[in-house]
């Protein structure tokens, strides 16, 4: 039995699903799965490091242009020493310069060649490019042997400007040959047979040879090519589709959907040929059986399986005193600025309170949360952290507070109470009340959706109210701290991941 997972993005920053991808892929180690993780498109190695970084092994991610050369999946075991060797004696130069991750072949002032050797791994390499005069000519990707080359003009932008405009991406099989080639979005195999981008998915989930002992685990739904093939192709194996957000959004609730979430509309206009929905807690599968009656859509089993986990559980006694985290990414609705003004409200009556949030993503808002602070003095107590692996990080916090109006399951939550962290949240579906028991590990704080600046001003209040009542009584933070080991307990890899074995 084979697990397929989709999808690996091309090209985007990381999110909760890739997350949630690693987290399972632990789960599924441990309990002996052939997994696999599909890139739909080609990747580049920054696509691929995102993925292995969020612990997926580099050996598991396969990829449909990949297969039809006749590997199996990503292998970078190309000598660099070799490749240096090799163009050393193939072209004329006369300065190598030895840069971080690159090495650059140099002639009378031009660049001729740079090979690009792996960031895990400097003595093997993944590409070369090629150029005539500083211009680029080719690059060749390379994984157990050349995989692919790109081949480039000189162009001119509107502008006027000059730039590398690809033409052509030939793929190679082990032995060299060329196996076929692509120009813009079509592919031309040597047969002289021409296909789509749907016509190759097509061609590649034959070629796995499914039966109904496999399985396709589908994370994403909306605008992706790949979810209409499988599910128009009525394929033999199972199918799962993982439900990470929100299906139905209240008016105000999310500023990008309304009612029915469209991100998930394809699923459930076809969920007659899914084998099950998998959310992250009982009240969300509740709350999802319901939408799809309203909606007259059929019902397929839905499994309630958390999207993490926690290989245990992190106990510190050297906790910085008063001190809050918060990790998210910087967007709008995490309502982070609604944090950051109750933070300085507490501050004002305990000046031994401060803040670290960890995170990026919108840079412009986090300017707009910057100029708060900078306004209210707050630099010295509330500090931006960046995007950091917050694996030890938490357990150095006493406190952990989201003030986001939306959580699915919240990942960071379950990391924070793994670490004995006191929590505040708003009281919102589904993570928050998930992972916070009101009086017992910490604070729910009510929430209206229809908020005003009135009401918003009170809400900060009552955020910072709570915040001086965790930090005023040390006993019951230690109680608060013992209670979130307790409800992490219930969420450890062993746990999850039999869930998973069941269901599979």
């Amino acid at each position: 039995m084979s697990v397929y997972v989709f999808n690996l993005l091309v090209g985007f920053s990381p999110n909760g699903i890739d997350n949630a991808q690693g987290y399972r892929e632990k789960m599924y180690d441990q309990i002996g799965l052939d997994s696999k993780y599909v890139f739909t498109e080609f990747p580049d190695m920054r696509d691929i490091m995102l993925y292995k970084n969020v612990g997926i092994p580099v050996n598991k991610m396969i990829n449909p242009h990949l297969k039809l050369t006749g590997r199996d999946c990503f292998n970078f075991t190309d000598n660099t020493e070799s490749m240096i060797q090799r163009i050393q004696a193939d072209t004329n130069v006369s300065e190598m310069v030895h840069l971080e991750n690159s090495i650059q072949f140099w002639n009378d002032g031009y660049l001729m060649c740079e090979i690009h050797t792996l960031p895990f791994d400097q003595s093997h390499f993944y590409k070369v490019l090629y150029f005539k005069e500083n211009c680029l000519l080719k690059k060749e990707f390379y994984s157990g042997g050349l995989v692919c080359s790109d081949y480039y003009i000189t162009a001119k932008n509107e502008n006027g400007s000059l730039y590398a405009k690809l033409v052509k991406r030939s793929f190679y099989k082990e032995n060299g040959e060329i196996c076929f080639e692509q120009i813009g979005n079509d592919y031309f195999l040597n047969n002289g047979e021409k296909l789509n981008h749907y016509d190759m998915l097509d061609l590649f989930f034959d070629m796995l040879k499914l039966s109904k002992k496999d399985t396709f685990i589908l994370d994403r739904a909306f605008d992706l090519r790949f979810n209409h093939v499988i599910l128009e192709k009525r394929l033999p194996c199972k199918i799962i589709c993982v439900i990470h957000s929100g299906h139905y959004f209240k008016p105000n609730q999310s500023p990008y959907a309304l009612f029915l979430n469209f991100e998930y509309y394809f699923w459930f206009k076809y969920s007659k040929y899914i084998d099950s929905f998998v959310v992250s807690t009982e009240s969300q599968k509740s709350d999802l059986i319901n939408v799809l009656t309203q909606y007259k859509y059929d019902i397929p089993r839905i499994n309630v399986i958390p999207v993490g986990s926690v290989d245990g559980l992190r106990v510190s006694s050297n906790r910085k005193r008063k001190s809050i985290i918060t990790a998210s990414r910087i967007v709008r609705g995490k309502r982070i600025d609604l944090l950051i003004r109750a933070v300085i409200e507490a501050h004002k009556i305990d000046d031994d309170i401060s803040l670290d949030i960890y995170g990026e993503d919108d840079f412009s808002l986090q300017r707009e949360l910057m100029q708060i602070i900078q306004n209210n003095n707050a630099s010295d107590y509330i500090q931006f952290m960046g995007f950091q692996c917050l694996d030890e990080v938490y357990q150095n916090y006493e406190l952990y507070i989201t003030t986001s109006n939306f959580e699915t399951f919240g990942l960071t939550l379950l990391e924070a109470i793994s670490s004995g962290c006191a929590l505040i949240g708003l009281n919102v579906p589904y993570g928050n009340t998930t992972f916070i028991e009101n009086g017992k590990n910490g604070y729910l704080i009510d929430y209206n959706y229809d908020c005003t600046k009135e009401y918003e001003n009170e809400l900060v209040k009552s955020i910072a109210s709570k915040i001086i009542r965790v930090f005023a009584d040390y006993k019951k933070l230690n109680d608060f701290k013992e209670y979130s080991y307790k409800i992490a307990n219930e969420f450890l890899e062993t746990k999850i991941s039999e869930k998973w074995r069941k269901m599979l």
